[in-house]
């Protein structure tokens, strides 16, 4: 039954919208109805923004019904919860006699709204009303990247199951990255980009780290040591002379020569990992253009309310329909890269929960250590849809992330 869409679409609302942005785009008809159930945690600034987006794309109606009532504890009384959402139920069917599917997607939220608002839909004596309407009960596995649906064709017959890969779902718009952030990040950073800095020499950067052996592989990070050393204390002559003594760029003249505009951008360049990012974000166009990727964006930054940032994302990686989230590095001793194992998984986890993919680059000679750490910090179980490469793996890191984002090239295959 899911090669129809609902005309009144009713949604759990969880903290996390991407279940719920995917619902939508694959499951309700243009000009039909949805009705998000939430509690007070997300029935406010995330519906509204989560309607905001959603609307951007496709005529749809939305109403909601907001359950928790933490004072009172009613949101604990699951016959509470059941009894406010067969009420909407009976006031939406009774407004609209030209339901031909009813659609619940029970993915989000906690678990006594999902079960709660499932034998809601599914149990209410329909006859009632005098229409004869479809049943859909869907619910999305993002583990295994499938939709469930559970489905009655006509009144009165028995509930049947089928279920269909995510990425066989025809949507009704397509999304991107800026959807989901739109959604969930209310204050995401305007330094967002989707295209390099210094893309041509980002690139001759990262390519001095493929090929090399142990011997060369310690000159670049000395090299690139006394860049960042110089940028920090702005002396522009110390890296000019660096560029011209090494030879590593054989096209270089003079700092002029590497193309920024202004000596502070140059400095910031090489400050921070601009030019090592740079690098990763042309490879993940590259894959984008092969069709492998939908979308990416980088330097994703949510705020709270007094400005400090809450988490960051270097990238965010979308793959219909499955968000990835990358975080990169110029630390070259495994002990330091060591101490952002744990962030980079509480950043994904952020971005679009338990099951968003997380990859970890840095400069490491060996990856070893960080692999056993990772697996300590979190446990095997937790290690599906995760990847952690070092400085041997730049000459294929394209394919690598490419197996990786395509479902191989895993730390639990």
């Amino acid at each position: 039954m899911l090669d129809k869409r609902a005309d009144l679409l009713f949604l759990v609302m969880g903290g996390n919208p991407f279940p719920n942005l995917i619902s939508t785009a694959t499951r309700v008809k243009a000009g039909g109805r949805i009705i998000c159930i939430c509690t007070e945690e997300t029935g406010d600034a995330l519906y509204e923004s989560f309607k905001r987006t959603v609307q951007r794309h496709l005529d749809v109606d939305f109403d909601k019904i907001t359950i928790n009532n933490a004072s009172s504890k009613k949101y604990f009384n699951r016959n509470i919860v059941k009894e406010r959402i067969v009420d909407k139920l009976k006031e939406e069917l009774s407004l609209n006699s030209s339901v031909s599917l009813l659609e619940l997607n029970y993915t989000g939220g906690t678990k006594l709204m999902s079960t709660s608002s499932y034998e809601a839909i599914k149990n209410y004596d329909y006859r009632d009303f005098n229409i004869d309407f479809a049943i859909n009960l869907t619910y999305i596995d993002p583990e295994r990247e499938v939709m469930y649906c559970e489905f009655r064709e006509k009144r009165g017959g028995s509930f049947r199951f089928h279920s269909e890969p995510l990425y066989k779902l025809t949507p009704s718009f397509e999304l991107g990255i800026k959807d989901v952030i739109n959604t969930y990040v209310a204050n995401s950073s305007i330094n967002t980009k989707d295209k390099p800095e210094a893309p041509e020499l980002s690139r001759k950067l990262g390519n001095l780290w493929c090929n090399i052996g142990r011997k060369l592989y310690d000159e670049r990070v000395e090299f690139f040591s006394k860049i960042y050393c110089y940028s920090k204390e702005k002396s522009i002559d110390d890296i000019d002379k660096l560029f011209f003594e090494k030879k590593l760029l054989p096209d270089y003249t003079s700092i002029e020569s590497l193309g920024f505009k202004g000596k502070n951008k140059l400095f910031r360049y090489f400050e921070k990992t601009k030019w090592l990012e740079d690098y990763i974000l042309m490879i993940l166009l590259e894959l984008k253009e092969e069709g492998v990727i939908e979308d990416v964006l980088a330097n994703i930054e949510k705020k709270g309310d007094n400005s400090k940032s809450e988490f960051e994302v270097d990238f965010a990686v979308y793959r219909k329909y499955k968000l990835y989230a990358i975080s990169v590095t110029s630390i070259n001793d495994p002990k330091m890269a060591k101490g952002k194992l744990y962030e980079i998984k509480q950043r994904a986890r952020n971005l679009a929960g338990d099951e968003a993919g997380i990859c970890y680059i840095s400069l490491c000679w060996e990856t070893d250590d960080l692999e056993r750490e990772y697996r300590n910090i979190w446990d095997k179980e937790n290690l599906k849809n995760s990847l952690i490469l070092g400085a041997q793996d730049f000459h294929v890191l394209k394919d690598k992330l490419r197996g990786w984002l395509k479902g191989g090239d895993r730390l639990d295959s």
